[in-house]
């Protein structure tokens, strides 16, 4: 592949800029590709000052070292079910409530407190068990 002298990659960097459609777009990778192989000739402070390109631009991952996205955000999987194993009451004790929600939730409550009531009350929504 061709090196391009000093000259021309100011060249080729001025008009990348002149060209910009916006403040922060990112410089093609061609572009840096072209610069990387100048580096390797003219060594990197020289390519650094005729590009006026902040050095680490050079060294940042090329396109095929970029790690790979293997999912978004949007896309991690949530799991379908939870299960929450408390230890058993003391042996012979009746739950005091027990409760199914719709999505097949079951609730034995063996504690009577002001908390357990709250959480009750939240499972079965303001207008009761229905």
């Amino acid at each position: 592949m061709k090196v391009d002298s000093l000259n021309e990659l100011t060249v080729a960097f001025a008009e990348w800029r002149r060209g910009k459609r916006h403040v922060r777009e990112a410089v093609p990778d061609r572009l840096l590709e072209r610069a990387r192989r100048g580096a390797e000739v003219h060594g990197v402070k020289e390519v650094v000052r005729a590009a006026r390109l902040e050095r680490s631009r050079l060294f940042r991952h090329r396109p095929e070292q970029r790690p790979a996205l293997t999912m978004r955000p949007a896309q991690r999987v949530i799991p379908a079910f939870s299960r929450l194993e408390l230890p058993p009451p003391p042996s012979g004790a009746a739950p005091i409530a027990e409760l199914e929600t719709p999505t097949g939730l079951t609730l034995r409550v063996f504690a009577d407190s002001a908390a357990m009531v709250r959480l009750l009350a939240s499972l079965c929504g303001k207008g009761g068990a229905g």
